[in-house]
């Protein structure tokens, strides 16, 4: 008993020891990458904090991107990915098949809608400038005053009525009227990399969350040349969390 005992400590130790050897050789033989992401903290009791994470890629508008073939769960998908102004990456294209060359993110489908809708809002300032947003709901009205507070790529972080003051803690305002709102249509697949979770030291997981609304987390990601990849750490407001 006391032998098979021995034995079944050896092959544990044996199996993490390949699995630290294998994730240090992933680590050091690729490329490290940057990709923004928009986190949820949920708090897994048995085993500290984690944040799951979210990325452009990870919701793809097909129509976007000019797609008009059928995906089904577990298909295969190839995000092919081009390099920002501030040295992170993002989606820029997608196919079904691998590219032949430059930077992806190989995932699969887990699920596919046909019918999805967004709402495209026009709004105009007080100097004449109008925008068009994008927002996946929208409670506001025509003719209604509003305050978007927008990130570094231009996207709407949040949105508050006239009535509130200084209502951007982080980002830049735009505020004007709502013109029009459209409801649009669109084909849709939600994907996953296998780069959606990362474990952190228990107590930082609620100020990771909170930095997601600014777009201040970016997660580091050794690529493979196949397209899978690991998170090796999450830099938060320019400081790493590993």
């Amino acid at each position: 008993m006391r032998l098979k005992f021995i034995v079944l400590i050896l092959v544990q130790v044996v199996l993490l020891a390949g699995i630290i050897t294998y994730r240090h050789y992933w680590v050091t033989a690729n490329e490290r990458i940057l990709l923004t992401s928009a986190p949820v903290d949920p708090r897994d009791i048995f085993r500290g904090d984690y944040v799951t994470l979210s990325y452009n890629a990870s919701t793809i508008d097909l129509d976007q991107f000019g797609i008009s073939e059928k995906f089904k769960r577990n298909d295969d998908v190839y995000a092919v990915l081009g390099k920002k102004d501030d040295g992170t990456y993002d989606i820029a294209s997608v196919s079904r098949t691998r590219p032949a060359s430059g930077k992806y993110l190989r995932g699969r489908v887990t699920y596919e809608r046909d019918n999805a809708t967004r709402r495209e809002i026009t709004l105009k300032q007080d100097t004449g400038a109008v925008r068009v947003f994008q927002r996946p709901w929208f409670t506001y009205k025509t003719g209604e005053r509003v305050t978007f507070c927008l990130n570094a790529d231009g996207r709407v972080m949040t949105v508050y009525p006239e009535k509130e003051k200084n209502p951007c803690r982080s980002g830049d305002p735009f505020t004007g009227v709502v013109e029009d709102i459209k409801t649009v249509k669109f084909s849709q697949i939600r994907v996953e990399y296998g780069i959606e979770h990362f474990f952190v030291e228990e107590g930082k997981g609620r100020a990771i969350e909170t930095a997601r609304n600014a777009r201040n987390l970016k997660v580091e990601v050794a690529l493979r040349d196949d397209g899978k990849g690991l998170i090796t750490g999450l830099m938060l407001d320019g400081k790493w969390v590993r």
